[in-house]
């Protein structure tokens, strides 16, 4: 296992985890009509079906500006930009409708992709299971089920890798243990891990800490092996600061050694696994001012194993089942006999979530799944780099210099071009079977996810994903142009010198002009 630095100074978190409420797939054509159409309208729906949705009108066809500059002149200025002094920087824009190619630089050079690599597992997880596909996670029984309800023995979890387990879902799954007529559990919980291998944190991240982004992958897991810290200043100067936790669970002993001051200081934190691998201690030392605003942080979890089965059990005891507290990680009996087969949430939703958040655990857990889908479990990275290169190579790329290291990009080791990615998600967006959700769970800009603090004037509707490395800054999606076409575009950019908020800058400010430009005229377009 990776070792984990449990301690470090405090700064925002980079996961958000959030509800994803199911928009259906007339709000993924809505989706593609909205590009095609360039339509921008108040009250417009955003990809998770919140209300407000306009009246459907015919496209109109996007205005252009006499004197705005062809697609490679807006490329080439875009590559002498200030901020990607020192960078390799490769380029792709094609037209959805017909695949022209309008526009490239170092197309087919492999760059580091960042988080853009998530495409490739969204993709080839739809196209592979389809979106309303759910994984099922069997529950067995062993020991003696008495008439009372009372079963004298252990409830098993036999894990299958489905990333959907929070603690909402965990709260059905527990629901549906009670609807069976249990009421009590002696031999408390039981967990089987053994469809996913034993490596929690792929090789090539190390050295992991313990933000959340770094979370462990699992067969069984919740809550994407994360929980939520808010720390806040008493109300008396010199008092500890308050902590709590999300979810609130006995797996976790709190400490609050951090004080409230007038003057404020520095916090710390460290997580840790306990001696005897019960469960977690949070530690919160230093001290905060007295007029700080309450703040958030979000970690990973150290024995993802167990603090599942810990929020399986506040369920069941919600639920009014009374469990016993001992936890067993291990192989099920062979005399445990079937309960039930529990069903997460759809595929469809789990992409939604790995692409506007950048879920690396989601991508994860999926690239796994697929591998061992493919080629038999234990699910190992070995085997899901395998399929999403397998994948790749079917859409018809040949790319021998490719590597896929992980699902997520967060590999610094992944080697991805333009060209495949530009390539994959016009593929996508083309797939009746899985098109709409395909595009529907990419970000729109200045609306959601990953893009809601970026192209904030909404002058251009954009879809993309994001991605961010050390030096590395991505986006990969489509835009509607002129004319009432759509065109996709694939940017990377590797070892540039300047800030990621200038290089993210002049990434959308190209972008916006992707959506304004005309195209150049028929033929072999200029290189820049």
């Amino acid at each position: 296992m990776a070792a984990r630095r449990g301690s470090g100074k405090l700064g925002p978190s980079s996961l958000r985890s959030r509800a994803v409420v199911v928009g259906g797939r007339a709000l993924a054509f809505a989706a593609l009509c909205a590009l095609a159409c360039a339509a921008r309208a108040a009250g417009e729906p955003d990809a998770l079906g919140e209300s407000g949705a306009p009246v459907a009108t015919t496209p109109q066809a996007a205005p252009v500006a006499a004197s705005e500059a062809p697609v490679s002149q807006a490329l080439a200025a875009f590559l002498r930009s200030a901020a990607l002094r020192g960078a390799r920087v490769g380029v792709v824009v094609d037209e959805l409708q017909s695949g022209r190619r309008l526009a490239e630089h170092d197309a087919a050079v492999d760059l580091v992709p960042a988080s853009n690599q998530k495409l490739l597992i969204s993709a080839a997880a739809l196209d592979h299971w389809g979106p309303a596909h759910t994984f099922e996670t069997p529950i067995l029984i062993e020991g003696e089920l008495l008439p009372d309800g009372v079963l004298d023995g252990t409830l098993w979890v036999i894990g299958q890798g489905d990333p959907s387990l929070v603690s909402e879902t965990l709260w059905k799954l527990a629901e549906e243990i009670r609807l069976r007529g249990l009421r009590e559990i002696r031999g408390g919980i039981g967990v089987d891990p053994s469809f996913f291998d034993a490596q929690r944190f792929h090789p090539d991240w190390e050295p992991v800490s313990s933000r959340a982004y770094y979370a462990p992958v699992s067969a069984f897991s919740a809550n994407y092996s994360s929980f939520r810290i808010d720390i806040a200043p008493a109300e008396k100067v010199g008092a500890p600061v308050l902590v709590r936790l999300a979810p609130s669970l006995p797996y976790f002993r709190t400490s609050a050694e951090a004080v409230t001051l007038r003057g404020g200081g520095q916090l710390g934190l460290d997580v840790d696994v306990l001696a005897d691998g019960s469960g977690e201690s949070v530690r919160v030392t230093g001290a905060v001012s007295a007029d700080r605003p309450p703040s958030t942080y979000w970690r990973a979890i150290g024995l993802p194993e167990r603090y599942a089965a810990s929020v399986l059990r506040a369920q069941l005891e919600a639920q009014g089942v009374k469990v016993a507290p001992r936890v067993r990680v291990g192989p099920a009996p062979e005399a445990a006999r079937e309960l039930l087969r529990f069903k997460g949430e759809p595929l469809s939703l789990q992409v939604r979530l790995l692409d506007k958040f950048s879920n690396n655990f989601v991508a994860e857990q999926l690239t796994k799944l697929l591998g061992a889908d493919l080629y038999g479990p234990p699910a190992t990275w070995e085997k899901g780099a395998r399929a999403l290169g397998a994948f790749v190579e079917s859409s018809g790329i040949v790319d021998p210099a490719q590597v896929i290291a992980d699902g997520s990009g967060l590999s610094p080791r992944n080697r991805v071009a333009p060209a495949t990615l530009a390539a994959v998600i016009r593929r996508s967006a083309q797939r009746f079977e899985f098109g709409p959700e395909f595009l529907a769970a990419l970000p729109i800009g200045g609306r959601e996810g990953t893009l809601e603090e970026r192209m904030q004037d909404g002058t251009t509707p954009i879809r993309a994903k994001t991605g961010h490395l050390r030096r590395v800054s991505s986006l990969s999606g489509l835009v509607p142009g002129p004319g009432g076409t759509v065109r996709i575009f694939s940017i990377l950019v590797n070892g540039s010198r300047g800030d990621a908020a200038g290089v993210d800058d002049a990434i959308d400010a190209f972008v916006e002009r992707l959506g304004k430009a005309p195209a150049d005229p028929v033929g072999d377009f200029p290189k820049p």
